[in-house]
């Protein structure tokens, strides 16, 4: 009689990652409508924990300190601007000046350009200054954003046959978009997206004249 084979164990291992991965992304992003809500300031753990409805253990268990989650937090919130910009760039046969209308599009439309969101940034960027970490982050979120548009300019510039300063077009594009944010978050009735997007466009066209 042949022995009985033993079935081979079935592991949940991979499920208890998605887990904790669903808990810990979960936690990140209650931590960002706490930051909207309060400010950086303001989101205490007792707060992120109300935004979350957990209980101060479980972020615990899954973050070191609060400055840990957020760092993860602010980490989060860059990959979601590079994700929602940087998208617009897919398609290397894409025309320059393409790409660059639908940045500015997606920068005043409706996944980034709304108040919650923008509140988010407005938080952090109270205490990126004080923060080495959270400033590296924001250093290289700075550089690859002046790095993406400074090709997309001078892509632009060579299909015109014309000569710019491409880091200053760059500065100057970015300020604008900041600008709007920060004026629009403390006054939405101020201007709309549209027209902060028709503005930052119309700069851009002056640049090639």
């Amino acid at each position: 009689m042949e022995p009985t084979r033993a079935k081979p164990k079935r592991t949940t291992e991979p499920r208890v990652r998605e887990v904790v991965e669903i808990r810990r992304k979960s936690l990140i992003q209650a931590t960002m409508r706490s930051i909207a809500k309060y400010g950086y300031a303001g989101s205490t753990i007792d707060k992120i924990c109300g935004e979350a409805q957990v209980s101060r253990g479980l972020i615990n268990h899954h973050f070191q300190s609060k400055d840990e989650l957020i760092r993860q937090a602010y980490k989060e919130l860059c990959e979601e601007w590079s994700f929602q910009t940087k998208g617009m760039l897919l398609g290397a046969e894409r025309d320059p000046e393409d790409k660059l209308r639908s940045i500015i599009r997606a920068s005043f439309g409706p996944a980034l350009f709304k108040h919650d969101y923008i509140g988010v940034w407005v938080g952090f960027g109270s205490v990126i200054a004080k923060s080495p970490t959270l400033k590296r982050l924001n250093r290289e979120l700075f550089a690859e954003d002046i790095a993406t548009y400074q090709k997309i300019f001078e892509a632009i510039a060579q299909k015109r046959g014309k000569t710019i300063n491409s880091r200053l077009a760059t500065l100057s594009l970015l300020a604008m978009i900041d600008g709007f944010w920060n004026q629009w978050y403390l006054d939405p009735s101020a201007f709309t997206g549209e027209e902060a997007a028709q503005a930052c466009s119309d700069f851009v066209e002056r640049l090639y004249a």
